[in-house]
């Protein structure tokens, strides 16, 4: 595709994992220090379930500001769909554009079909677009037009056929049906001769097309299915909250104790992932660990309490590791942290299952926080732990393994180690 220009707008259409070269190309830029901008000209999945954050219905100012080395800004649009999102106008593109790197916007939908031939209103190409990148999933090769194709009335057109619906989708097919459906149409109507155009092969690996097309052609190899992580939400409610002037764990917040406000959370977290085998509370008070029981939570008891934090990780993993059984993650919730919502913990939790890190935590501006989750590779440095050393020891070992999702507020990340009106008066 050649070196980059000074400010990259990259559009990507077809079908069959754009979101996920979207976020993938967003990930590499920033990783190079780029302040990048994701969004759409059609519709994308609502940044939620994509684990991450986003600016939805903000202003120009907002969107601006938002811009940070190293980080991913995902803005749009409210729809009634909740889970899709629309992007930002061209308009209010173009106003944003000055505060960034790099710009990755989703111009196509497929409706999630592997494979596409586009429609006559087709694709959405904004005019400050750089590279266009079609992509296509080949998990469609060799499979009826019928079942993996979308638009497929186009396909008829192109193939003029009368049985194309059962026709299968071989190499020579695919090159017609992009060389016809979407080059002659970007080299054409929506051409503009500063524009690179390829084409992504994702899930490929062996078929060759560069003979085949007239633009450059790129292959995602055909990966392994990522391992499906099965998360253990310990929380730690151990603490002696000596600077509280009390236990501040049964301090009332929200008309119910602290602890409670959390336990309340990470059942409803239990309830919406289907990735959550088990929910595990471990303090030295038997209050707590009652409440814990109600709730139908593992409860176990901290009499080590006095050795520190420490002492809660460790009774905590082996309470709920599991001999012989893959993929464990151990996601370490504090009790103290009132304000952490419910949807941050699900997005955390989402967003690493999708990741390929060892590591994942919650983060504010490069502040990192709690939750924190570790994968079960790193068990046994969590307990080597000694004395009131927790798991940011382990994960600032491996930065290059962390997974981050970003907060929505500041004070999700709060803890209390004062009453509330003491921290006011701070």
């Amino acid at each position: 595709m050649g070196e980059l220009p000074e400010k990259p707008v990259f559009s990507f259409v077809g079908a069959g994992g754009k979101t996920t070269c979207v976020l993938k190309l967003a990930d590499e830029l920033a990783g190079l220090g780029m302040k990048v901008l994701v969004t759409t000209s059609t519709h994308i999945q609502h940044p939620f379930y994509l684990g991450r954050t986003g600016l939805l219905d903000a202003d120009t100012k907002t969107i601006k500001e938002a811009g940070v080395p190293g980080k991913v800004v995902i803005a749009g649009r409210k729809l009634e769909q909740e889970k899709k999102i629309a992007g930002l106008l061209e308009t209010q593109l173009e106003e944003v554009l000055e505060s960034y790197d790099a710009v990755v916007i989703e111009a196509d939908g497929a409706k999630h079909y592997p494979f596409k031939v586009p429609a006559e209103h087709e694709p959405v190409i904004y005019q400050i677009t750089t590279h266009i990148l079609i992509v296509e999933s080949m998990q469609a090769f060799n499979h009826p037009l019928s079942e993996v194709c979308f638009r497929l009335e186009k396909a008829q057109e192109i193939l003029n056929q009368a049985d194309f619906r059962e026709k299968q989708l071989t190499p020579e097919i695919v090159a017609k049906l992009l060389e016809k459906g979407y080059l002659e149409k970007l080299t054409g109507s929506l051409s503009n001769p500063k524009r690179k155009i390829g084409v992504i092969f994702n899930q490929q690996d062996s078929q060759t097309f560069e003979e085949k097309l007239s633009v450059p052609v790129i292959y995602e190899k055909k990966l392994e299915m990522p391992e499906k992580k099965k998360f253990f939400l310990i929380m730690l409610a151990s603490g002696f909250s000596r600077r509280f002037g009390g236990n501040k764990l049964i301090y009332s917040m929200e008309k119910m104790p602290m602890y409670q406000i959390l336990m309340e959370k990470l059942d409803w977290v239990r309830q919406h992932s289907e990735h959550v085998a088990g929910v595990c509370v471990v303090s030295q008070y038997e209050r707590i660990r009652k409440s814990a029981e109600e709730y139908g939570f593992l409860a176990v008891d901290n009499s080590d309490s006095s050795q520190g934090i420490s002492a809660s990780i460790k009774k905590g993993i082996r309470a709920v590791h599991k001999e012989n059984v893959k993929g464990e993650c151990y996601c370490f919730v504090v009790a103290d942290q009132p304000h952490l919502k419910q949807e941050t913990i699900l997005r955390l939790l989402e967003g690493f299952q999708r990741s390929e890190k060892g590591i994942g935590a919650v983060v504010w501006n490069e502040q990192i926080g709690n939750p924190v989750i570790f994968h079960e590779k790193y068990r046994e440095e969590l307990l080597e732990l000694e004395g009131d050393t927790g798991g940011k020891r382990v994960l600032k070992r491996h930065l290059e393994d962390v997974y981050l999702c970003e907060a929505e507020e500041k004070t999700e990340l709060k803890d209390y180690d004062y009453k509330p009106e003491e921290e006011a008066e701070k």
